[in-house]
């Protein structure tokens, strides 16, 4: 009968083999049918990520290591021989086991790490030789793409998010952490074998049984049994505490990169925000008339602002010498000045700052 979870895994490895296919196919037809813009080639690396992930799916077959959930070796006085045969056999087939779960598995990881940091590595070697490759082909221009600092910028940036996606994900420490592991137990493993015949040696039982085995006999090959069992286990156990230790740093880590990526960015936005308010703040205009030949003595003149978009914000009588405007908006400002409807004096262009007040003379 199939295992059903090894078929389970296989499947999710199609499943994302299907998905890459149908984004590079969508790739490709964007790319020759359509004018997307450059933003449709981010499909192709979403593609390749899609396929990467169903062969880490399909090669990593169960996820845990699996006991043998029937099986308890017994002893039976009439079968002394066979029961620690038995018994011996039990012991090297459970370490036997966790050392195939651990070469297994390793191999997924050995994979997502090595292609990681080919890619990472070779993202950085661009980055440093795309500068002066362009430099060396191509002519100053800064339309060039190639030739602009923000490209290795981008290519660093993309190095550095594979190297963090492996270490979030812990690809290449996972896969050091499965080889020592399955070493470790094949050395206490090999070490049990000749401990074992050691005490067969010692106990003086022979391999054919024909003669009748003592208690003191078999106790100390049933202990040396269970302590290699149980240093197996904790093998397998301080991986998994490496593991989950490894796990809670880089989640916190991650947590606080990510709370001081947010708190930076709410200063950066605080900043930006006060500059515009600050850049945003009315100012005024102070305007003095000189009029020697008392030309206004009358009435009748009145004052026009026009703004940078030739549209009239305000008009309203001056009476000489000093005027001051309202409130206004930052910006270049036209001012003139009519006298019963005919305009007198220049028409000069004042700038107001944000929160300051500007100073015009006009002479009619």
């Amino acid at each position: 009968m199939a295992n059903p979870i090894k078929a389970f895994n296989a499947r999710d490895g199609v499943i994302f083999w299907i998905i890459s296919l149908a984004l590079f196919l969508l790739w490709v037809i964007c790319v020759k049918a359509y004018s997307l813009g450059g933003w449709i080639h981010l499909v192709l690396p979403l593609a390749f990520l899609a396929f990467a992930f169903g062969v880490h799916r399909g090669l990593r077959g169960s996820l845990n290591i699996d006991a043998d959930r029937t099986y308890i070796p017994n002893w039976d006085p009439a079968r002394p021989m066979e029961s620690l045969k038995e018994i011996h056999d039990y012991a090297i087939d459970q370490a036997i086991r966790s050392i195939d779960w651990y070469w297994k598995h390793k191999g997924a990881k050995a994979l997502f790490s090595q292609t990681v940091r080919f890619f990472a590595w070779v993202l950085a070697a661009v980055s440093g030789i795309l500068p002066i490759l362009a430099n060396l082909l191509y002519k100053a221009d800064s339309s060039n793409p190639f030739q602009s600092p923000l490209v290795p910028s981008l290519l660093l940036g993309l190095a550095a998010a594979l190297l963090g996606l492996d270490k979030a994900f812990g690809y290449s420490t996972g896969w050091a952490r499965y080889v020592l592991t399955g070493t470790n137990i094949r050395k206490i493993l090999e070490q049990f074998r000749l401990d074992w015949a050691e005490l067969m040696a010692q106990s003086g039982i022979s391999g054919q049984g024909s003669n009748p085995i003592a208690a003191t006999q078999v106790a100390p090959l049933i202990e040396c049994a269970k302590q290699f069992r149980i240093e197996v286990e904790n093998q397998v156990l301080q991986e998994t505490k490496d593991w989950i230790t490894e796990f809670q740093t880089n989640t916190a880590q991650m947590e606080k990169d990510i709370a001081t990526q947010i708190a930076n960015l709410k200063t950066q936005v605080d900043k930006t925000i006060a500059a515009r308010t600050a850049a945003s703040q009315p100012g005024t205009i102070q305007l003095i008339v000189a009029d020697p030949n008392n030309k206004a003595g009358n009435g009748g003149l009145q004052i026009i602002l026009i703004d940078s978009t030739n549209k009239t914000i305000l008009q309203e009588p001056v009476i000489p010498p000093n005027w001051a405007s309202r409130f206004i908006a930052p910006g270049t400002y036209q001012l003139r000045l009519t006298l019963n409807n005919a305009p007198v004096g220049g028409t000069p262009l004042v700038i107001v700052s944000s929160g300051a007040s500007a100073t015009a003379n006009i002479t009619i």
